[in-house]
């Protein structure tokens, strides 16, 4: 099977690491050959060079490149895919009509958010209405994200993220992970994590608010803030200065993150609900993937892989006091935080493994080329 793989770009970012996920997988099989090409010539993730398929990163000079449609064009005709998969909203503008006209099968797979209300003049939307009719298949990362979008239910399809367990395998000793965070090998600390990108759609200003009122009553527990982008300074200024890189550390972005995993206690994603919807979160099945409880933002996709009370815990937007009562629940109680980590290690193995969203796609591919 010929498999034509496009993506708005290859930086940081939940969407990215799925289709790469699912990239990996496929080109493992010789079944399977895959071309790859990304709009953007920046590309975050290096290791896609070293796979074998056939990659391409564009660069553009301009935003609006009425040449990148007739090379597009030319390069799907010369490769005859069986099946288009676009991942961007860009990427299915442009290949949608390409798919249709060439008469290729097309998967509109843009869909990896989930806002709890969708604007008529939402971009994502609009390109919504304009490719959903041109789509053989419109998939989502979460039920909800299909719901926000009304994507036509008769061409919707949800396929879960997977993640490559292998990632959790020969990680750093966890007593060299505490020193080179906390200076000792012995922290007995207790420790809550939140890994996301600095930006708008993500809620650290409530994440801080929490970490410096319970650092302030509390000297046992400390605070890690993983990730880069536009907000890290101005976030990170929230810190009083007796409590920066002693008790609230911002690590930045880091290629370890799952060795640090390893010496947390409970992982958080708090969510702006005023300006984005979750789908899965892949932050939160790499904190399960870690046997870690979880609290979040309820709402969107992360309703549907943490229940309450289960696998963790789920807190309204900008709830600051129900996130420490959270926490200190947990803090108060290491054996059912134990067990909520277990739950939700047992439910990422069984639902979201890299190797059976493969599969998912693989099945549905194989379903539209059997039509």
């Amino acid at each position: 099977m010929k498999l034509f793989i496009i993506i708005d770009a290859l930086i940081k970012g939940g969407t990215e690491r799925r289709m790469l996920e699912l990239v990996k997988t496929l080109s493992n099989d010789k079944n399977f050959e895959i071309y790859l090409v990304s709009l953007n010539d920046k590309v975050d993730y290096s290791y896609v060079y070293d796979l074998p398929i056939k990659f391409e990163a564009i660069e553009r000079k301009v935003k609006r490149d009425i040449s990148l449609y007739r090379r597009l064009y030319k390069n799907v005709k010369e490769f005859k895919p069986d099946i288009i998969h676009s991942w961007g909203t860009m990427s299915s503008l442009l290949l949608a009509p390409i798919a249709k006209l060439q008469g290729i099968k097309f998967v509109n797979g843009y869909i990896g958010q989930a806002p709890s209300k969708v604007k008529l003049s939402d971009k994502f939307y609009y390109r919504g209405l304009l490719t959903f009719p041109l789509s053989d298949a419109i998939v989502s990362n979460s039920m909800a994200g299909l719901k926000s979008y009304r994507a036509p239910q008769k061409k919707s399809f949800c396929i879960y993220n997977g993640i490559d367990f292998k990632r959790f395998e020969n990680l750093k000793d966890p007593g060299n992970v505490k020193e080179d965070l906390f200076g000792s090998k012995d922290d007995t600390s207790f420790v809550v994590a939140m890994v996301a990108a600095f930006e708008d759609r993500k809620d650290y200003e409530t994440y801080i608010k929490v970490a410096v009122k319970m650092c302030s009553q509390n000297a046992s527990v400390k605070f890690l803030s993983i990730g880069g982008g536009d907000k890290f300074d101005s976030i990170k200024a929230l810190v009083p200065a007796a409590l920066l890189n002693t008790r609230i550390l911002f690590l930045g972005k880091r290629a370890d993150v799952e060795s640090i995993l390893q010496v947390i206690d409970i992982g958080v994603l708090l969510t702006n609900t005023t300006v984005h919807g979750e789908g899965v979160s892949n932050s939160i099945i790499e904190y399960m993937a870690s046997g870690k409880p979880v609290i979040a933002t309820r709402g969107g996709g992360t309703d549907e892989v943490v229940f309450d009370e289960k696998n963790g815990f789920l807190v309204d937007y900008a709830a600051e006091n129900q996130v420490i009562e959270k926490i200190e629940i947990l803090l108060r109680n290491k054996e059912r935080a134990a067990a909520m980590g277990k739950e939700g290690y047992k439910l990422v193995h069984e639902k979201f493994d890299a190797i059976k969203m493969s599969q998912n796609y693989v099945d549905l591919y194989e379903r539209l080329l059997n039509r």
